[in-house]
Parts: C-alpha cells; sequence; structure tokens
C-alpha cells in the first residue's frame, strides 16, 4: 500500500497543469490498477533499434497542445525511446499511440503526426474502452459455446453488484464467460441448488464441468466492486485456460 501512496504521489508531482507528467510503464500499469485509467504510450523511436530523436518535431510538439492537456486526467502517459518497452507494447513505427489497459492488454493504438490526429486516436481508445452491458442468461444452457467460465449470479434488491460486471475494466473478459443470473427467494429451489442464504452471491465456474453448483472455482458473498471482480475471472481463468501469469 505504501509502494501505491508514492506511485500515486509521484504521477501527481510530474502531472502539473501545463505539461504532460511522464510515466515508465511498469509505473503506469501500477497507478491505472487503482484508477481504472487507459495507459497512453507514445512510441517516439524505432522499435527494432531503439533509436530515436526523441524530441522535436510536430508529433512531440503535439503533448503541448491544449487539446492533449486537458485530457491529462483522462490518461496515464508513457513516452517510449527504447527497444523493450517499444517491443513489449508491439510498437510498429514511430510516431505512434499505443493505448493499453493495467494489464497492459492492447485497447487501441493508431498513427498521429499532431495534435488533431492524437486527440482523435484518444477519443476514440476512450470509446472503445467503456463500460458495456451483460447479457444476463435466464437459465443454464446445455453449452457455453465454448466459453470457459460460467458465472452465476443472485444480486440483492439494488442490483449493483451485478452491475459491476459491466465496468469498463472487466468488458475484455465478457466474451470468455456466460452469464447467468438467478432470482434468489429464501428457501426456493435456486437458492437450495446453489447453498444460498443471503444476496448477493455470485458463482465463477468451469463452463465444460457438469453440475456447476458442485465445481464453482470461486465463489463471492457480498458486495464486491469491479477490482474484487477481476481478480476472480482472472484466477478463475488461470485454472480453466492454463494461461501463464504475466510478469
Amino acid at each position: 500500500m505504501r509502494t501505491m501512496i508514492l506511485l500515486v504521489s509521484l504521477w501527481a508531482a510530474l502531472n502539473p497543469q501545463q505539461e504532460i507528467g511522464w510515466l515508465k510503464f511498469d509505473q503506469a500499469k501500477s497507478i491505472a490498477a487503482h484508477t481504472g485509467k487507459l495507459i497512453a504510450v507514445y512510441v517516439a523511436c524505432d522499435p527494432r533499434s531503439g533509436s530515436a530523436p526523441c524530441s522535436g518535431g510536430i508529433a512531440e510538439r503535439a503533448f503541448d497542445h491544449p487539446s492533449i492537456l486537458k485530457r491529462q486526467d483522462e490518461f496515464h502517459f508513457v513516452r517510449v525511446c527504447e527497444k523493450k518497452t517499444a517491443q513489449a507494447v508491439r510498437a510498429t513505427k514511430p510516431p505512434e499511440a499505443i493505448f493499453t489497459d493495467a494489464d497492459g492488454d492492447e485497447v487501441y493504438r493508431s498513427g498521429f503526426i499532431d495534435a488533431g490526429s492524437l486527440d482523435q486516436a484518444m477519443a476514440a481508445a476512450l470509446l472503445r474502452y467503456a463500460p458495456h452491458e451483460v447479457a444476463w442468461q435466464g437459465a443454464i444452457a446445455a453449452s457455453s459455446g465454448g466459453k470457459p467460465l460460467l458465472i452465476v449470479g443472485f444480486d440483492d434488491e439494488k442490483a449493483e453488484t451485478l452491475k459491476a460486471f459491466e465496468d469498463k475494466t472487466l468488458v475484455k473478459y465478457q466474451d470468455k464467460i456466460e452469464f447467468v443470473r438467478l432470482p434468489y427467494k429464501k428457501d426456493g429451489e435456486a437458492a437450495k441448488k446453489w447453498g444460498v442464504t443471503q444476496t448477493p452471491a455470485i458463482f465463477i465456474c468451469d463452463a465444460a464441468k457438469e453440475s456447476p453448483e458442485k465445481n464453482a472455482i470461486e465463489k463471492l458473498t457480498g458486495k464486491k466492486n469491479a477490482t474484487a471482480l477481476k481478480a476472480a475471472i482472472q484466477r478463475a481463468l488461470l485454472r480453466t485456460e492454463k494461461v501463464e501469469p504475466k510478469k
């Protein structure tokens, strides 16, 4: 926690009103994990060699333009002038703007030549990185359509916890999940089957398993925010897809 406070303080210190506060990519990811903001990666070097003018030029000066400065609160900014990071974000050629989430997963990318084209790229990235409604089913289907996870939710009257699955940080997982919302009634059939005594309750299951109520990978009770839901989904995917953790 102390490390995160220091990182956020560093970002604030590097982020005055009249100039962009540049961060290292790892710093930006750490901070974005708490803020939920996109990371705007400005590729200023040749990704094959790491060589770069790294100063001057219309593209470089775009970040001093008022239209870009006004977006400071919408992104965390990274300026890439070395080969390792350029290759990590799969840069193609400078100048390029690559937008990633806190996991380093790409959301949008575009070349740009000036403040106008950079502003358009930022707007497009934000449009893509936005909340998206979940298609909740009312019953568990015989087939999940090849999706690795099944999420079964029993929400409370306010329906706030299941609504959190629409958060922009979780949208990228939606095509991996079959969502089912079951009504909660004390001593009702569904509640008894899943062992639910209070709501909200969420079960994350391996969609390939039969009798999912007996094979839940994750069970969450009580109100949960998007961060907690994301962590549970990632843990479940690691078990079902055998994905290697990111370093």
